[in-house]
């Protein structure tokens, strides 16, 4: 199983990995990692223009290193073509994995805040 989810959910449920450890779930999850809260922050710049979205920047985190610190699998790839083998590596361990992906903090999603009325 592969879980999709950004660096602010991570932040969320990051010692789930813990949990995961101890009890040799080895689940791989990849981080889209922005560096921000980006379906909040996108929202906000629609609503509000972009110089009013405060609380949505997080920095960049090094979340594969929280991974493998608690004794999971971790590792950062910087490039789309590094993924595919960063996946292979992290099912072969057998351990909690996340693969941690920059991407590109300009990008849009905008899954529920796309039926707000943004005018």
């Amino acid at each position: 199983m592969v879980v999709i989810t950004g660096d602010g959910s991570f932040g969320l449920g990051a010692m789930e990995f813990d949990t995961a450890v101890r009890h040799g779930v080895p689940i791989v999850c990849v981080i889209g990692n922005d560096t921000a809260w980006g379906q909040v922050r996108h929202g906000q710049e629609a609503a509000f223009g972009p110089d009013r979205t405060p609380g949505t920047s997080l920095g960049w985190r090094s979340y594969e290193k929280v991974v493998a610190a608690l004794g999971g699998h971790g590792e950062r790839v910087d490039r789309l073509d590094e993924v595919g083998p960063a996946l292979k590596r992290a099912f072969a361990s057998g351990l909690p994995a996340r693969v941690n992906v920059p991407t590109d903090p300009s990008a849009v999603f905008r899954g529920m805040t796309a039926m707000w009325p943004i005018t």
